[in-house]
């Protein structure tokens, strides 16, 4: 009896195919648990020479920046210490940036001509200078 019912289920094509689709299930399944994709890695900043101060341990590059007015400059820190950017007393147009920490930016669009002085707010020997065409 035992063989019978064996050999029914083997030529059964419906039992068959559960059986398959049993087993694919169960295979997505255990793929789906083991497989691990990696965090997303956040967008690098973008940026372009022209209109970009990368600020580094000791300095501001380019120390000296000409733009046009009406241009938004970014400040980037590349350093692992933490910075604050800020203009100098006496210019056309006061800014300053919140604490950037390693990788993060600041801009700032600049809509009055002029020489602008800035420098970072915790050690005033970084400086650095926007010149703003009309």
């Amino acid at each position: 009896m035992e063989r019978a019912f064996y050999m029914h289920i083997q030529s059964d094509p419906s039992i068959r195919l559960a059986g398959i689709l049993l087993l694919v299930v169960a295979l997505l399944f255990v793929m789906g648990c083991t497989n691990s994709s990696p965090p997303p890695v956040p967008p690098t900043p973008y940026y372009t020479p022209q209109t970009t101060i990368l600020i580094g341990g000791v300095s501001f590059n380019p120390q000296i920046l000409v733009v046009d007015r009406g241009t938004t400059v970014t400040w980037l820190n590349l350093d692992m210490g933490r910075h604050i950017v800020t203009s100098d007393p006496k210019d056309p147009d006061s800014f300053i940036s919140p604490l950037l920490e390693s990788n993060q930016r600041y801009q700032f669009t600049f809509t009055i001509p002029g020489t602008y002085g800035y420098h970072c707010a915790d050690n005033s020997a970084i400086k650095g200078t926007v010149i703003v065409n009309p």
